[in-house]
């Protein structure tokens, strides 16, 4: 077992502490900085909070070339983060936590990463060597992982043993027809949803949104109407859901599905994470190399807001120019967070 390093990453004096929070409080917006950058340059790429204070990150540490995963944990809301000491040798996608004690993370060469006391961590055996992008758990026990290549796994044992629903075979990369899965979330054990795109190679590329009523042994495919890559998908209820991807899409369904809309985002760069505090108030992140977005609404979706991110510094960068991977939402608190180690607070 590996345990967390109970150090800060950097060690912060009373007087230096008192100028960090000098530049945490001010605000753009509706935004401030938590984090202006990682002291090691690593990109965050998922981020899940189960209290005001408990967090984990995961993402990529570019300097490490053996060991590039990256998993970090806060105590105080996301002012200070230590590192796990684990060693993983692959890029870390996702995190998932059902509780403080229960959590796993997810990557390429099919990496699943996994804690039963929330500082402890182990790898567990997926079965394969794709990368994976989505992880979600409704109990200890039974929970759902997705990724490249039609990949869809499953397990009734905390991940101490996975099985292989779909998929998992590593293809010709550019030849093979596949379905490349990027999110995944279920309500209970039996219904739940996954999101990415279907690509046949030099013939055709469709959103790809499936249900199942039936824990993962079946799928049905939900309309769509569009092209672009889905990178998310969140349900607030069996009714009401939104997906996002490529080219600023968000889809809308009020009906577990059957029908997808689309809503005007107000961007073109492509949306990643999305989350909503209820019906009515969602928040979603993304863009690319040098650009960062932030979409708000509080609406459920009629209207969407970009956030004025300009003048707002994360560093020597702006945030603006920072791309944003992943947010998160818990008791109407949100954080936010992207390349560099970036983290944001939203109100």
């Amino acid at each position: 077992m590996n345990r967390f390093d109970p150090r800060p990453f950097w060690r912060i004096t009373r007087l230096a502490l008192i100028g960090i929070l000098a530049i945490i409080l001010p605000a753009q917006g509706d935004l401030s900085i938590l984090q202006d950058r990682d002291p090691d340059t690593r990109d965050y790429m998922s981020i899940i909070f189960t209290s005001a204070k408990n967090g984990w990150v995961v993402g990529v540490s570019p300097f490490e070339l053996d060991y590039p995963g990256f998993i970090g944990y806060t105590a105080d809301g996301g002012l200070t983060w230590n590192k796990a000491e684990i060693d993983v040798d692959a890029q870390l996608a996702s995190v998932y936590f059902l509780d403080e004690n229960h959590g796993w993370a997810i990557g390429e060469k099919g990496k699943i990463v996994a804690t039963t006391n929330g500082k402890d961590w182990e790898i567990q055996t997926s079965k394969v060597d794709n990368p994976l992008q989505g992880i979600h758990f409704v109990n200890k026990d039974v929970g759902f992982a997705v990724g490249a290549n039609d990949t869809i796994l499953s397990t009734k044992t905390g991940g101490r043993t996975w099985k292989v629903l779909q998929g998992g075979i590593i293809g010709a990369v550019g030849d093979d027809e596949a379905t490349m899965y990027n999110a995944i979330q279920f309500l209970d054990e039996s219904t739940g949803w996954i999101a990415g795109v279907h690509v046949v190679p030099q013939i055709s590329q469709n959103s790809v949104i499936q249900k199942t009523t039936d824990g993962g042994q079946s799928w049905v495919n939900q309309e769509t109407g569009t092209e672009d890559v889905l990178e998310d998908i969140f349900f607030v209820d069996d009714k009401h859901g939104w997906a996002v991807g490529e080219n600023g899409l968000i889809l809308y369904t009020s009906n577990g599905g059957d029908k997808w809309t689309a809503q005007a985002s107000g961007t073109e760069e492509t949306l990643r994470s999305i989350r909503f505090a209820d019906k009515f108030i969602g928040w979603a992140v993304g863009g690319d190399l040098g650009v960062g977005v932030i979409v708000h609404t509080n609406n459920g979706g009629k209207n969407w807001e970009a956030q004025d991110l300009s003048g707002l510094k994360a560093g020597m960068l702006e945030v603006g120019k920072i791309r944003m991977n992943s947010v998160f939402i818990l008791d109407k608190q949100v954080w936010l967070t992207g390349g560099n180690g970036v983290i944001l607070q939203g109100k």
